[in-house]
């Protein structure tokens, strides 16, 4: 079969934002590569009046009837003083949130943003190297008691699956998402993962390791894995020339997403701002820089469809792209 066209027809929110307002992180993840948890310097974490100036820009630059879905990752975002404000302001203006956190910072940071939880949904990465269990549970308990939404994502790391079915005990009644780690870095050698290279967004959506290069499970994890019978979320799903229904990690799996020279809709629907504010649309900076949140004019979230320069394509979840009919000629 030749495919003609990859098309994500029904988008929960009209335009969403990818939002790292750190690097800093408390936590040194053995398979997480240095450049997504760099040490903690207070005096370097972003103000809290810049974030909210920032987020006014993207609020006035559409329309009052389009809806905006703000995805804050990091790094760990509650190490920001004050972040509570930021989320207040965004929920007060139109703005949906979505929180990527370990969960854990002591309970009193989190109690400052507590009226904050009816606004957001917190999605908690449970890192067994270095999580504590008791602290988590006790973390999702004050969310749900704060009228919360709340996800446990646990990272399935190496050696360390007896945590992961601990913590699962102890949350009976709160879903666990079990991800299979496709480790970026590893600590041991400093060698970073190839898929980290072309694109580090690609963590969020590749669903299994590639085992062979990294030897990083044993049999026994692995058949465990080959268990793991998850449905993917609605958003990754996507149809091929108008008829076939299929799933984005399907094509990631298989390294089938090879769409370099095709027109890429990515840029109509979605922005990813870096810790230094700099702004490049979609998720892969495919399109380089085009601009800084805090330093210059923002241009705003509606733009053209490009072309997609990267030799693979890693964000299928939430793309449209055409086979152009203009001849690509790439360098």
């Amino acid at each position: 079969m030749s495919i003609s066209k990859i098309e994500k027809s029904d988008w929960y929110e009209d335009y969403i934002v990818h939002w790292r307002p750190t690097d800093m992180c408390n936590y040194d993840c053995s398979y997480c590569e240095p450049s997504n948890h760099l040490p903690i310097v207070k005096s370097k974490l972003p103000k809290i009046d810049d974030l909210i100036k920032a987020s006014k820009k993207i609020r006035d630059s559409v329309p009052a009837n389009k809806s905006i879905l703000v995805y804050i990752t990091g790094g760990e975002p509650f190490l920001i003083k004050d972040v509570h404000k930021w989320f207040n302001y965004m929920g007060e203006n139109g703005m949906r949130v979505g929180i990527f956190t370990n969960g854990s910072l002591p309970l009193r940071i989190y109690d400052y943003s507590k009226e904050s939880f009816k606004n957001i949904n917190i999605k908690i990465s449970f890192h067994p190297e270095s999580a504590d269990i008791n602290k988590i549970v006790e973390f999702v308990n004050m969310i749900k008691t704060n009228g919360g939404n709340v996800e446990v994502r646990a990272m399935l790391a190496q050696g360390l699956f007896d945590k992961i079915f601990e913590l699962e005990k102890k949350l009976k009644e709160t879903p666990i998402v079990k991800i299979p780690v496709n480790p970026l870095y590893n600590k041991k050698t400093k060698v970073t993962n190839q898929t980290y290279q072309s694109s580090r967004n690609l963590k969020g959506y590749h669903q299994r390791l590639d085992n062979g290069d990294l030897n990083y499970y044993t049999k026994e994890e692995l058949e465990y894995i080959e268990t793991l019978d998850q449905k993917m979320p609605d958003y990754l799903n996507f149809t091929v020339d108008d008829t076939i229904q299929t799933n984005a990690v399907d094509f990631l799996q298989k390294r089938t997403n090879k769409f370099k020279g095709w027109k890429c809709a990515i840029t109509n629907k979605k922005i990813l701002i870096q810790a230094n504010g700099d702004v490049q649309y979609g998720t892969c900076a495919n399109t380089g820089i085009v601009g800084n949140i805090g330093r210059h004019p923002f241009m705003g979230l509606i733009l053209w469809a490009a072309i997609n320069f990267m030799d693979s394509c890693c964000c299928l979840a939430g793309s449209s792209l055409k086979r152009s009919l203009i001849r690509f000629i790439s360098g």
